[in-house]
């Protein structure tokens, strides 16, 4: 005998055993975005990931920690590939803890990410403008609790002065 060889096909070889990921991707309508590639070096994650976060709840309903990691270490490691990250394999791969949802998230997502990546910080300016629109709520609050403040310390010196004049019209 010359060899011990197998006979048939490999799953590769038969039809029948296809990518099923390529098939889904092939036969789903995916919005315009997808369509653009990404620099993920030029992208800073670590802000997009309580986004991610944030979202994921907004969406699901719960925060998932598996989820969420599947998400950043795939963006993680498509920075390295020259081709860069396709958001219609990372739809699928997350389809089934979105279900319905997945598209608007990931639609949300790439257009944060596209955003991100035209941005010298590497951070998207719909991020920049809700902290800096947080930020500026937050010094009215500390503002208007200031003066709340200066309007509890006069009514102590007014009645510190008033308990100090019926004291000596006693006297």
């Amino acid at each position: 005998m010359a060899g011990n060889f197998f006979k048939g096909t490999s799953t590769d070889q038969d039809s029948r055993f296809g990518d099923k990921e390529r098939k889904l991707i092939m036969n789903k309508q995916w919005p315009e975005v997808f369509n653009r590639k990404l620099n993920m070096k030029n992208i800073d994650l670590s802000v997009i990931k309580p986004w991610i976060e944030k979202k994921m709840i907004q969406y699901i309903g719960i925060e998932d920690e598996v989820v969420q990691r599947q998400i950043i270490n795939y963006l993680e490691q498509q920075s390295e590939d020259i081709r860069g990250p396709d958001p219609k394999v990372l739809s699928i791969q997350i389809m089934g803890y979105f279900e319905k949802n997945t598209l608007p998230f990931m639609t949300e997502l790439w257009n944060l990410l596209v955003d991100a990546e035209g941005q010298d910080s590497g951070i998207p300016n719909q991020l920049l403008d809700s902290k800096k629109l947080e930020y500026e709520e937050k010094k009215k609050e500390l503002q208007r609790l200031l003066e709340r403040q200066k309007q509890l310390y006069q009514a102590i010196e007014y009645a510190e002065k008033s308990r100090k004049k019926t004291k000596t019209e006693q006297q």
